[in-house]
């Protein structure tokens, strides 16, 4: 019976779920820890996700036995499953852009600086990437200055509340970490900010204790750590049987960002467009096009694509698919739901169409889609 190590800084139910459900399909003993390592604990391997080996040292054989980690650089007896903390940020800026957002702002709870095989580990740091090569305005707060003494209570809180007293309004504020949703939620209700009509939220998480119980439910990126979990189980199982397992990191990505009424808002200065936008949102579960969405805006279609090119930077059609995508995305990762199911709640008259619509998009057939994130 292989004994392994769970130490984790974040414990995460979404991490560990798949770890715990694939260690006892193999006959896993599974112990699980934070940062404080057991000193000269000792079995098969470790799993790991932002501790350092200098962390990890008081583990017995630590240099020899397996290790499988989300930031530490492969090599040795060492492998990386990591999150594409790039396409975490293309994501939720290409979300608020197609929104009609300029203005940004990131909170996360310190700041990890550093690549591994040229990937950022910290989201935000890829945020501070893209955000300066599209040449948008986006303002940055961490909760434990670069010096790395971590503030009390009150001192986190004072400053995430001077933070967001002097951002412009409105702004897409983007959560890095979900361990800061609660401290966030509680500066916006002393300054008395309007989600999301001042400031939209979005969180890097869809974990539900942090985004659906919040005072206004959080839209939430989706998909990535239960399929983080998995590789992270499976990859050690490969270094536990011997095999030849390549030095490349495993690199995953979200599926979609699920909608909720944090981020409920068009932030276009075209009332009509900003009107067809929000029907689109509110019906694309439903086979209604962008002539529907016209009518109901009072506008030609035409002229509603131009507004679409003018603001947004592309067409009805192409904003309305994404819309579909991310849908379908969201229940590929997280329902058994049949494709026919699917095509129902994405506004496709049948699987064969949902088919052709996913694989243009993504150059993938749903079933392959489904079966690469699940392992």
């Amino acid at each position: 019976m292989p004994h392994i190590l769970c130490a984790f800084m974040h414990p995460n139910d979404q991490l560990l779920r798949p770890i715990y459900a694939f260690g006892q399909r193999h006959g896993w003993l599974i112990e699980l820890c934070r940062d404080v390592i057991p000193r000269d604990w000792q079995g098969d391997g470790v799993i790991s996700d932002y501790l350092t080996l200098e962390e990890l040292s008081a583990i017995r054989d630590i240099g020899k036995i397996p290790i499988v980690s989300r930031i530490l650089p492969p090599g040795g007896n060492v492998r990386s499953v990591l999150s594409d903390t790039r396409t975490v940020a293309e994501m939720a800026v290409d979300f608020f852009v197609g929104q009609g957002f300029q203005i940004f702002a990131a909170i996360s709870t310190q700041e990890f600086p550093g690549e591994v095989c040229g990937i950022p580990i910290c989201p935000s740091q890829a945020l501070r990437e893209l955000t300066g090569w599209r040449g948008l305005e986006c303002h940055f707060h961490y909760c434990v200055p670069r010096d790395g003494v971590e503030p009390s209570y009150p001192e986190m809180l004072a400053g995430i509340r001077n933070f967001l007293e002097s951002l412009p309004k409105p702004v897409a504020l983007i959560l890095v970490n979900p361990q800061v949703v609660a401290p966030v939620w509680r500066a916006v209700e002393e300054l008395g900010l309007r989600v999301p009509e001042k400031v939209a939220i979005l969180c890097n998480s869809q974990r539900p204790l942090y985004t659906t119980y919040t005072p206004v439910p959080l839209s939430g990126i989706d998909g990535e750590h239960g399929t983080v979990g998995l590789k992270l189980a499976e990859t050690m199982q490969k270094m536990l049987d011997g095999g030849d397992v390549p030095l490349e990191p495993e690199v995953i990505s979200p599926s979609a960002v699920i909608r909720r009424a944090s981020t409920d808002i068009i932030a276009v200065p075209h009332l009509k467009l900003a009107t067809a936008i929000r029907f689109l949102i509110q019906n694309c579960d439903s086979p209604v096009g962008i002539g529907e969405a016209a009518r109901y805006a009072e506008l030609s279609q035409s002229m509603l694509n131009r507004l679409f090119r003018r603001h947004l930077g592309r067409t009805g059609i192409e904003f309305l698919q994404q819309l579909r995508i991310d849908r379908m995305k969201n229940l590929l990762d997280s329902t058994e739901l049949s494709l026919s199911e699917i095509a129902a709640q994405t506004g496709y008259s049948s699987p064969v169409s949902l088919s052709l619509a996913f694989r243009r998009a993504t150059g993938m057939q749903p079933g392959a889609y489904r079966e690469l994130r699940r392992g």
